[in-house]
């Protein structure tokens, strides 16, 4: 599919093809092991690094370094890091998202990789426990590898979608709400990867509804959503705008990603609040 992309969405294509190939051969062998799951230091996020996500971000960065490109990294484990002298691109990057299913040998976790220089911007998902990926570079659609042209799902009845939704106490009861209205509900613990999901109309929507959110965990998706048709809001039903903080918030203090394809439904169906 590297043909519908610019040389240079190409290019990169091929990077993060490589990266993503390097982080599965780095964390096969601590999938689902107590010792992919010691901790090894406090992230830049806030919250205990694992050893299996150390690996799977060395994978990334290496296969930075060895590209002979320039970048300014903002990663969920390290932070912001510098690679080479000057950057050609300001990268997101969440090297493991899905850690819990990761270590747990539950089959559902990804490496998200977003890409932006000026007016080009591009979007990288990688199903690590199954293989295949999700690109899409602005302007020029989205897509999956193997398969072809992303498209959301067409569906308009809010009673009929499948949904995923992501909560932890303690606001676990913002589910009951959601769950009165559509007709079912995953929670499947990779927000990139669910939100490529959505992007594929395999699910009709994504909600976030824990009152945070990590840019680098919906950076990759968002491009790769709208590219397809959808949409990304925040909790007021605005477009969701992105900065290169680690932890964005909106101005209602909490920023909950609503992924979908109508605005209507953030109007009618206000059920993230």
């Amino acid at each position: 599919m590297s043909e519908r992309l610019s040389p240079q969405g190409g290019d990169l294509l091929k990077l993060c093809d490589n990266a993503a190939k390097a982080v599965a051969e780095a964390v096969e062998e601590l999938a689902g092991t107590v010792a992919g799951g010691q901790n090894v230091k406090m992230g830049a996020d806030g919250t205990p690094t694992k050893q299996i996500d150390r690996v799977a971000e060395n994978a990334v960065l290496d296969t930075l370094r060895s590209s002979g490109l320039g970048f300014k990294v903002l990663s969920e484990e390290i932070g912001e890091v510098m690679i080479g002298e000057k950057p050609d691109y300001f990268l997101h990057l969440d090297p493991l998202d899905g850690t819990f299913n990761a270590i747990a040998g539950i089959p559902f976790y990804s490496v998200s990789i977003y890409l932006s220089k000026g007016d080009f911007h591009f979007g990288y998902v990688s199903d690590l426990a199954r293989g295949g990926s999700f690109y899409a570079e602005a302007g020029r659609g989205a897509y999956a590898q193997p398969g072809g042209r992303l498209q959301v799902s067409p569906h308009a009845d809010l009673s009929h979608f499948s949904i995923s939704a992501y909560t932890l106490r303690p606001h676990t009861g913002r589910m009951a709400a959601i769950g009165d209205t559509v007709r079912r509900i995953r929670t499947l613990g990779s927000t990139a990867l669910e939100m490529a999901l959505v992007a594929r109309g395999r699910l009709d929507a994504f909600v976030d509804l824990r009152g945070m959110m990590r840019v680098v965990d919906v950076a990759a998706g968002k491009i790769i959503l709208e590219e397809a048709g959808g949409m990304v809001t925040d909790a007021l039903g605005n477009a969701l705008l992105l900065d290169g903080n680690m932890w964005q918030k909106s101005p209602w203090e909490e920023t909950e990603p609503f992924c979908a394809q109508f605005t209507r439904w953030r109007t009618r169906h206000p059920f993230w609040a």
